[in-house]
């Protein structure tokens, strides 16, 4: 059996935040929740998470911002995290892939839809970090 994820949201919307935390709560993982980037920042320099989920709109830091400062990371375990970038807006995907988004899930979100990817990229990179 698969261990539980911890999964870092990074959202502004608290709405968003608590769907996505019930969405990964009903699956088994563990959510940690923050509303911004320079938030998410401190909360991976502490102990990365196995996977993050990332909106692209945010005040102060973009979550494309974030993903490049992801992969810019020192600590290899910060550095290749899965990333599963969210927007609703037009585009934004393929500013959070060319980013190093892993995977894109538009909005509004969808519980099969964001379980699958979480799924998707659950896997050799999630062992990995677990293990380091």
């Amino acid at each position: 059996m698969l261990r539980p994820l911890r999964v870092l949201v990074v959202d502004d919307n608290r709405l968003i935040r608590k769907l996505l935390q019930l969405i990964l709560d009903g699956a088994g993982h563990v959510p940690v929740t923050v509303e911004s980037g320079a938030l998410a920042l401190e909360i991976v320099n502490e102990a990365a998470p196995d996977l993050c989920i990332v909106d692209e709109a945010m005040p102060g830091m973009l979550g494309s911002d974030l993903i490049r400062a992801l992969r810019r990371s020192r600590d290899p375990r910060v550095a290749r995290v899965p990333v599963i970038g969210i927007s609703g807006r037009a585009g934004a995907g393929r500013d959070l892939l060319a980013a190093g988004a892993t995977v894109f899930v538009p909005k509004p979100i969808e519980e099969r839809t964001i379980l699958a990817a979480v799924g998707a990229v659950r896997g050799p990179a999630a062992e990995e970090n677990a293990q380091a």
